[in-house]
């Protein structure tokens, strides 16, 4: 049968579920057009950020899980070495990222690295932010949650003298060097280079709060975002019935402050130093 001339082929009709992509699409355009990856730091009140995020993106939002995402690379690889597994892990959570970007998930909140390949490549669409904690509270925050945690992934197993002779303590004082230097797996985290790439990475950034002003951290996002984000303490309870608590010696104190020096070195660059 000939065509009329004039007249184009048709193509198939779009079905009910191509619509309603489309119309969400739309809907997500009109209330929620700015993009947003949120750097949750581990023990810096990022869960609860992370969740006031997702609340207010709750119609296109996202999340990678730590344990979740931790067990799936056990499985993969097959390892058992579960120090350097923390570590190499990360690696997973930023192709897990950089797919949900490369899907355009409006909101995205998780325990990931400063992505140079994310900057570059979505830095025109996204808003890029995190929210930071004085070195020393961050670091004996985390070691209660983690010691002798059950089921934890990264729990900790030493008494915190014993702890703080480890390598792994050298490295929990360099989690802002680890988090958004952007060194490779293996690299000194606790080295000047470190100190010096992750200073210039938090400042391309377009938002780093501090735990202790999270009104101006809210106001920072709302100047970013466009949108209001009222942050809670959803994790405040469930912290405080499941952490260890204790007591730091004067000599624990020092030990820790000497261990946590590159991230101090970062926070004061960064945030300013304590008046």
């Amino acid at each position: 049968m000939l065509m009329q001339l004039g007249t184009q082929p048709q193509g198939p009709k779009m079905g009910i579920v191509d619509t309603a992509k489309r119309q969400l699409r739309a809907l997500q355009d009109r209330t929620i057009p700015q993009r947003v990856v949120f750097h949750h730091v581990p023990k810096c009140g990022g869960t609860s950020a992370g969740r006031a995020l997702r609340k207010r993106y709750v119609l296109s939002q996202a999340t990678v899980k730590p344990e979740e995402s931790f067990r799936a690379y056990q499985m993969f690889t097959g390892r058992t070495d579960r120090e350097a597994m923390l570590v190499d892990v990360l690696d997973l959570r930023e192709q897990m990222m950089l797919y949900l970007l490369a899907d355009d998930v409006r909101c995205v909140s998780l325990h990931v690295r400063f992505s140079q390949v994310a900057h570059d490549h979505f830095a025109e669409r996204y808003k890029f932010v995190t929210l930071l904690r004085d070195p020393v509270a961050r670091f004996i925050s985390h070691y209660n949650w983690s010691y002798q945690r059950p089921g934890a992934f990264g729990r900790i197993e030493e008494p915190l003298d014993a702890f703080l002779e480890t390598d792994r303590a050298r490295l929990l004082g360099a989690t802002y060097g680890e988090y958004f230097s952007g060194l490779p797996v293996g690299a000194d985290f606790t080295g000047a280079e470190a100190v010096e790439a992750a200073v210039a990475n938090l400042q391309k950034l377009d938002v780093v709060g501090r735990l202790d002003d999270l009104v101006g951290f809210e106001a920072g996002l709302r100047g970013a975002l466009g949108v209001r984000i009222k942050l809670g303490h959803e994790n405040k309870k469930g912290a405080a019935r499941a952490d260890h608590r204790t007591e730091i010696s004067p000599q624990q104190q020092a030990r820790i402050t000497e261990l946590c020096a590159p991230d101090i070195a970062i926070w004061d660059r960064v945030m300013g130093p304590a008046a």
